[in-house]
């Protein structure tokens, strides 16, 4: 294949395989949500924590599918941006495409907050902006390589996390077969319904675990970022969307399971991670360092996909301006690379250590609920974009990889997102994060309208 064919029409070498596509949409789906926050899930909701994550994810496979549609549409686009900037303006297009870029920079920030509470693990004294910092260098060096660089990298990290979340998964039900014991006694499914019952925490616990669990699936869409360098797009991008379910199912359900055979519900700890404490209570030698090692791991794999989402976030939505801004961010290096909006995506991320000092224990919770709460208008905003897309496209034009159930789902999955804010605006805990995602949103419109004011003069 030629230079010029190897290039997307914006600049980009597709050099992401298949293989490099499914790894990135499998890792993707496992971050700290998973390996750390979801410890407060559990406490928060108890037992009933994995019906939420049932339901969330099969609204995120519904909005997955509606993204699937917009990819195939036109795989020469940037990003999401561009798709909604076309169907639903350019005003808009500028708001959804700063603020998402400020969500993965806020995201970047939790999992690298995160890092500085795994290290703690071996190195109780160790200040925990340190572990962040070395991490952000590290994988802005590896992003300013090549995408194939990063790809390579992140597999590796998907190898690492799909095999233990498995192993794990696996031990828990030989536990149970056996008849095996812990530190907190056998491993049985009693302990599901043994401490206050399935809902232990009530209807109110129940809806409070929402936040976390939307936090630990933030990512599925990363896919769909790889698709202008993504060799055979056509293919990989459907085949990764369509085997969501599973991985939802494996990594989500069966191992938040294996927690609570092992663990009863209301041990599980809220400040370190929970799969650590299980395999502890094992008793297998050096699992808890083994599993730590894991956790660190699925951080620096998080924190490695965000910098890469979010450097050509920025990239999407200053390039081709006239600004000096636009300019110096919308540009690419000799490598086909958004160097310049990896630098100062990578810089800003490293700032979440300030967010520590200022707010302390609970920076990790209030960066994610932050985080989620954008994410939450933001995939309001996608879903109104399908909608727009296949009401503006005859039916003979429409791609062969169609949303099924089409207008229905849209409107149930909007609704469904409109609650979760709603929700979130209610429950006392996540009300001002909600509240900064709504005045960042509102902040953005007046200064794209102001924009659109000064472009028109």
């Amino acid at each position: 294949m030629n230079e010029k064919k190897s290039q997307t029409n914006s600049g980009y070498k597709r050099t992401l395989s298949n293989t490099h596509i499914q790894l990135i949409a499998l890792g993707g789906t496992i971050g700290t949500g998973l390996f750390l926050g979801v410890g407060d899930s559990i406490h928060r909701a108890g037992p009933s924590i994995i019906l939420i994550y049932i339901i969330v994810g099969i609204f995120l496979l519904m909005l997955m599918r509606a993204l699937g549609e917009l990819i195939m549409s036109d795989l020469n686009k940037h990003t999401y941006i561009d798709f909604i900037e076309q169907y639903l303006g350019k005003n808009i297009g500028f708001i959804t495409g700063y603020l998402y870029w400020i969500s993965w920079i806020t995201l970047g920030m939790a999992e690298t907050t995160a890092l500085g509470i795994y290290f703690k693990y071996w190195f109780p004294t160790l200040k925990p902006w340190i572990p962040g910092i070395i991490t952000i260098i590290f994988l802005l060096i590896i992003n300013l390589i090549s995408a194939r660089v990063f790809g390579n990298l992140e597999f590796s990290f998907a190898i690492i996390k799909i095999i233990t979340i498995v192993a794990f998964v696996l031990l828990i039900i030989y536990l149970l077969i056996t008849g095996g014991k812990t530190s907190f006694g056998p491993v049985v499914l009693a302990n599901l319904n043994d401490h206050g019952g399935f809902f232990a925490r009530g209807t109110k616990g129940f809806f409070q675990g929402f936040q976390m669990v939307i936090f630990s699936f933030i990512g599925v869409e990363l896919i769909g970022l790889t698709a202008a360098e993504a060799q055979n797009p056509r293919v990989t991008l459907k085949r990764a969307i369509n085997q969501l379910p599973v991985r939802i199912i494996l990594f989500y359900v069966m191992a938040i399971l294996g927690i609570l055979l092992v663990i009863p519900w209301s041990k599980v700890s809220t400040n370190s991670s929970p799969f650590v404490q299980a395999l502890g209570a094992t008793g297998i030698r050096n699992a808890s360092s083994s599993i730590n090692f894991v956790v660190i791991s699925a951080a620096v794999s998080s924190t490695n996909s965000i910098l890469y989402s979010a450097g050509r976030l920025l990239f999407s939505v200053t390039y081709d301006g006239k600004e000096k801004w636009n300019q110096i961010c919308g540009h690419l290096s000799r490598r086909q690379l958004p160097q310049n909006a990896l630098m100062l995506s990578a810089l800003l991320m490293a700032c979440a250590p300030a967010i520590t000092l200022i707010i302390g224990d609970q920076a990790f919770n209030f960066i994610s609920s932050t985080t989620t709460s954008m994410f939450l208008i933001i995939w309001c905003l996608m879903i109104l974009t399908h909608m727009a897309y296949r009401k503006r496209t005859p039916e003979n034009e429409l791609n062969d990889f169609k949303m099924p159930g089409y207008p229905y789902l849209d409107y149930l999955i909007l609704l469904f997102f409109i609650l979760m804010i709603v929700l979130l605006l209610i429950l006392p805990s996540y009300r001002i994060p909600m509240i900064a995602a709504i005045v960042t949103f509102i902040i953005l419109y007046l200064i794209s309208k102001v924009w659109s004011n000064e472009k028109a003069v």
